[in-house]
C-alpha cells in the first residue's frame, strides 16, 4: 500500500503544534542544555555570577553622570627590614585615623598611642594591630605561650635577630607587625585569611580552611570578628565579649597585674 505524502498537511500540523502553550514540564526539558550548561559553570567557577552582575553594575554606573567610581581597596603596605620604630617618609601618609576603637579592653587601650606609632611605622592599621594583641596578649609584654612565643604579639623566637630584646614592646611590634604585613600582603589584602596565617603559618593560605587546625580556626574566628566590629563603628564587640567568656579574661587578668592597671 502506497502512503501518499502533503507537505501541506505536515506543515499545519507543525503550525498547530508550534501553537499550543508550552507546559512547564515541557520547558523545563525544553532548557535542559541551558540547565547543564550554568551547573557546570557554577561547579567550576562559582564567583563568575556574582562578578558578572558587579562587573554591570559597574558599566551601568559610567553610563550615568556624576556616579562616582568603586572605591579602590587599601594598599597593602610591606615594609621590609625595619628595625623598631620607623620613620617610612618614602611611603605616603596613610588615609586612615590613628586611633583605636573603644571595644578593646583597658589592658590594650593601655598602648594606643604605641599602636598609632606602629601603625605609621609599619602601616597596618591601628584596629587590626590592636585586635592581634587583644587576642595574642591582651597588652602583656611579658607574656611567654607553652610554644615559646614572647611578648605582646607572641613573636616565636626564629623571628628575633642575635641580640634582640624580645620582650621590648618596640622589637616585639616590628617583628611581628612585619610577619602580619607579609601574611596580609600574601592573603592579597584578605584580612581573616591574614590573621589565620598569623596563627597557622602561610600554609594557612593555600589550604582549605577545613583543614586547619581548630586553634587556627578558633583564631580566624575570635580575631576577624573583633577586627570587624572595631572597624564597623560598634561600642561594643560581641564577639570580644565571647572571646573573654571564653578564656580571654584569665588573660587580661595577668595584663592588668603587669601595667599596674
Amino acid at each position: 500500500m502506497t502512503l501518499d505524502f502533503n507537505p501541506e498537511v505536515v506543515r499545519n500540523a507543525e503550525h498547530e503544534r508550534a501553537a499550543r502553550p508550552l507546559t512547564p514540564l515541557g520547558l523545563i526539558i525544553r532548557l535542559l542544555p541551558v540547565w547543564a550548561l550554568l551547573i557546570m559553570i557554577l561547579i567550576l567557577e562559582p564567583t563568575l555570577p556574582f562578578r558578572a552582575v558587579a562587573g554591570m553594575f559597574g558599566w551601568a554606573a559610567k553610563l550615568v553622570p556624576g556616579v562616582v567610581e568603586t572605591q579602590v581597596p587599601d594598599q597593602v603596605f610591606v615594609v621590609e627590614g625595619a628595625q623598631g620604630i620607623q620613620v617610612q617618609s618614602e611611603l605616603p601618609p596613610p588615609d586612615w585615623s590613628l586611633d583605636i576603637s573603644p571595644i578593646f579592653t583597658a589592658e590594650v587601650q593601655y598602648w594606643r598611642q604605641d599602636i598609632a606609632n606602629w601603625s605609621l611605622a609599619y602601616r597596618v592599621r591601628p584596629n587590626m594591630i590592636a585586635t592581634l594583641m587583644q587576642i595574642e596578649s591582651c597588652g602583656d609584654p611579658t607574656v611567654v605561650s607553652p610554644a615559646g612565643a614572647q611578648g605582646l604579639f607572641q613573636v616565636v623566637p626564629l623571628h628575633f635577630e642575635e641580640g634582640e630584646d624580645p620582650f621590648d614592646p618596640d622589637v616585639n611590634a616590628g617583628r611581628g607587625l612585619l610577619y602580619f604585613g607579609e601574611m596580609l600582603a600574601a592573603a592579597n589584602g584578605d584580612v581573616g585569611l591574614a590573621y589565620a596565617a598569623y596563627n597557622g603559618g602561610p600554609s594557612v593560605l593555600v589550604s582549605s580552611p577545613s583543614d586547619w587546625d581548630s586553634e587556627t580556626q578558633n583564631y580566624q574566628y575570635w580575631s576577624s570578628g573583633i577586627y570587624e566590629e572595631a572597624e564597623g563603628g560598634f561600642r561594643e564587640s560581641p564577639t570580644l565579649i565571647e572571646w573573654l567568656e571564653a578564656g580571654g579574661a584569665s588573660l587580661c587578668a595577668d595584663a592588668a597585674d603587669a601595667l599596674g592597671l
